[in-house]
């Protein structure tokens, strides 16, 4: 069976002041830290011995605690980059009322299709996304693979996967400790996820969806 695992870099200091990421980078915080420690944990006990890494810090300064706790084999990725928002970055959501003034309020209009000035739209991660999805495929079966990247291309990869339709998509939640599964049963792609933090309840079919208030920035 082939088997695809992702997860996503731990709460950084752009998190958790919520400002946009996007190419942009912070470092992880002490919570960010915490919640890649229980991640490593979660990740020790699962069949990995090979993880592509998107190449942004975030990511990397995540990966880096992994291995130090699974021995996994890291390898970087730029596919695996975050899909871009372009002259957002950087900026909380009163600064862009200021500085771009309706903007955001049109992204949360049609988040699949808009591209903010300088950035990507989610739909112009699907090529790289793709990439990412080959890779996996070309696994042999039985070996998983890990992908440690970032809340928005993560969910593009697996929905590529597992087929699910754009308005869907940008309704996926990503949290810090939680570990999406791929698995390839009967030809088609399966989804499920597990809370590192609560590993007893194991993984459960299906997928996540955002709960936050929509006009929160939560991707990077």
């Amino acid at each position: 069976m082939k088997t695809a695992y992702f997860v996503r870099h731990g709460e950084t200091l752009f998190n958790r002041d919520k400002r946009l990421q996007g190419w942009l980078d912070s470092s992880l915080s002490e919570e960010g830290k915490k919640q890649v420690g229980i991640v490593a944990e979660a990740v020790s006990a699962l069949p990995i011995r090979r993880a592509i890494v998107s190449p942004l810090g975030r990511a990397q300064e995540t990966a880096e605690i992994i291995r130090a706790k699974t021995n996994v084999f890291m390898e970087d990725d730029p596919n695996l980059r975050e899909v871009s928002f372009g002259d957002f970055e950087g900026h909380t959501l009163p600064e862009l009322d200021v500085k771009f003034p309706g903007m955001w309020q049109a992204r949360m209009v049609d988040k699949w299709n808009y591209r903010p000035p300088g950035g990507e739209a989610n739909k112009d991660a699907i090529d790289r996304a793709a990439a990412v999805v080959r890779r996996i495929e070309e696994q042999e079966n039985g070996e998983a693979l890990l992908v440690i990247a970032h809340f928005a291309i993560n969910r593009i990869v697996f929905s590529l996967l597992a087929g699910i339709e754009p308005e869907e998509i940008v309704r996926i939640n990503v949290p810090h400790c939680t570990i999406y599964r791929a698995q390839k049963e009967n030809g088609e792609w399966q989804l499920s996820y597990l809370d590192a933090e609560r590993m007893e309840q194991g993984f459960q079919p299906g997928w996540l969806i955002q709960y936050v208030p929509e006009n929160l920035p939560t991707g990077g």
